[in-house]
Formats: C-alpha cells, sequence, structure tokens
C-alpha cells in the first residue's frame, strides 16, 4: 500500500508539472500574437467607418487589407487619402472612412493579412454588414 501511494504521488507530481508547462507555453505564445478583427461601424447618418481592433497581446506590422479580393484602396468603397496604418499595437484600434453607395455597398468579402512575432501572413477573413 505504501510503495502504491508513492507512485501515485509520483504520477500526480508529473502530470502536475506537465499542466504546468503547457499553461506557460501557452502564455508565450499567446504573447506573441496580434488578433486583428474588422467592424464596420456607422458613425454618422450614411457615413461608415471600416475599424480595424487587435484584440492580442503583441504588434501586428505589414497589415494588408483586400475587399472583395482588391487592395482596399482599389475598392470602389475607398476613400483617397485615406490609408489604415501598417501596424497596430496590442490593444488599439484604427479606422479608415468608407464611401457606401448604392454602386458600392456592403456585405464586402474582407480578408485581412498581417506579420507578429508569432508568424508572417496571418490572415483573417469574413464578411462585414453594417
Amino acid at each position: 500500500m505504501n510503495e502504491a501511494a508513492e507512485w501515485a504521488g509520483v504520477i500526480i507530481g508529473v502530470g502536475s508539472l506537465l499542466v504546468s508547462i503547457i499553461v506557460v507555453r501557452k502564455k508565450y505564445l499567446e504573447a506573441k500574437q496580434a488578433h486583428l478583427r474588422p467592424e464596420l461601424r456607422k458613425v454618422e447618418r450614411g457615413t461608415y467607418r471600416l475599424y480595424l481592433v487587435n484584440h492580442g497581446k503583441a504588434e501586428a506590422h505589414n497589415i494588408r487589407i483586400k475587399l472583395d479580393g482588391k487592395p482596399l484602396a482599389e475598392h470602389c468603397a475607398a476613400v483617397q487619402n485615406d490609408r489604415m496604418p501598417v501596424f497596430l499595437g496590442p490593444g488599439a484600434e484604427c479606422s479608415v472612412l468608407l464611401a457606401i453607395s448604392f454602386d458600392c455597398a456592403p456585405p464586402f468579402e474582407i480578408e485581412i493579412t498581417w506579420d507578429d512575432d508569432y508568424g508572417t501572413d496571418r490572415t483573417y477573413r469574413t464578411t462585414l454588414t453594417p
């Protein structure tokens, strides 16, 4: 009985150590990741802005945005001289004005690609609706 209790203690100790290692590794990896998400917000009567929010714990850089398969600057909703920044810190957000019209209206397919300390060309895709 004494030997069984010793083995049980060893097994519990090793299990606890493994769980601790996994938790520390997960937190380490999360600290290296940016999580960019788009939001289409109505800011005034008939005026919309595309917001990009970084919910991650790392800076996103080399940010590229496509709407309906086109670079943002070439899309019909893009407003000239209103550009998204190429980097965004953790917990930060930025926005650009969109020219929504009858000929160019949501829903838009959006693809955001960025680099962070976790990797390059990380991508998020979704459909934007008001």
